[in-house]
């Protein structure tokens, strides 16, 4: 009786996606509700179009009570600063009686403390109000770099914190394959193996090789990631960022 014959066991696939060497996070500079968002995944920007908009509502209460504040403080400076001038020259033209002089010296220097304290929160309403400015001059998201946006994560009408990821821009002329390998099939991969990523989409077969590997990673978690330089020759039109499928080494059984 013929033995029977034991099958080939098959080529591990890893899971893959198309991604870019460059890619510049959108985030917002404060907490605010994305009042407008004007893009979507796959889209195509160039630095400084504007990607959202921020609702500024909070931010201009905030600036109107900052312009109140100072402009109290001016009128306390103006009125303490005329008050320490007047008894000042009481002084110097001796035209307070000698009992009372001691009174007016003190009175002088209170008016000078007071508008000292006055200008000092001048100074920091100041401060506040170009902050506020500043900040309401970025309610306008900017792309930072030309490319396409992928991994929208915020919503029109919903709230967004400061430095939270809006989306992510990717420069396209970049691209590259990135994939997660388990610890136990590390063996198989390292900088210079070949690789094909085969899209679910389209099933389109994209040849790379290794380059590097993520290094960044938790090391509690059991994968390795690793970034495979896609083939010069082969049509990145066919594909674009985000396009996700499986990884196999280049030439193993199928």
């Amino acid at each position: 009786m013929a033995p029977a014959q034991t099958e080939a066991p098959k080529a591990p696939e890893f899971v893959g996606v198309v991604s870019s060497r460059v890619s510049k996070v959108i985030a917002a500079d404060f907490d605010a509700k994305v009042e407008k968002l004007l893009i979507r995944n796959g889209q195509h920007v160039r630095a400084g179009d504007i990607v959202a908009e921020l609702d500024t509502e909070s931010l201009k209460a905030k600036l109107d009570q900052a312009k109140g504040q100072r402009a109290r403080a001016g009128a306390a400076y103006a009125n303490a600063a005329r008050r320490a001038r007047l008894e000042q020259r009481l002084i110097r033209s001796g035209a307070s009686a000698p009992e009372a002089l001691n009174s007016v010296r003190a009175e002088a220097n209170q008016y000078g403390a007071d508008g000292s304290s006055a200008a000092g929160e001048m100074a920091r309403t100041a401060s506040q109000i170009k902050e506020l400015e500043d900040l309401i001059a970025k309610a306008k998201v900017p792309a930072p770099i030309d490319g396409i946006v992928s991994i929208v994560k915020a919503k029109e009408g919903a709230n967004t914190s400061k430095a939270e990821q809006i989306a992510r821009v990717f420069d396209p002329n970049q691209l590259v394959v990135r994939f997660a390998v388990a610890k136990k099939f590390s063996s198989l991969v390292k900088p210079g193996t070949a690789v094909e990523l085969v899209t679910t989409e389209g099933h389109h077969t994209v040849p790379a090789t290794v380059r590097v590997q993520d290094d960044t990673a938790d090391p509690t978690i059991d994968f390795t990631v690793y970034e495979a330089v896609i083939d010069p020759n082969f049509r990145t039109d066919e594909i674009r960022v985000g396009d996700n499928g499986h990884v196999r080494i280049a030439g193993a059984a199928k």
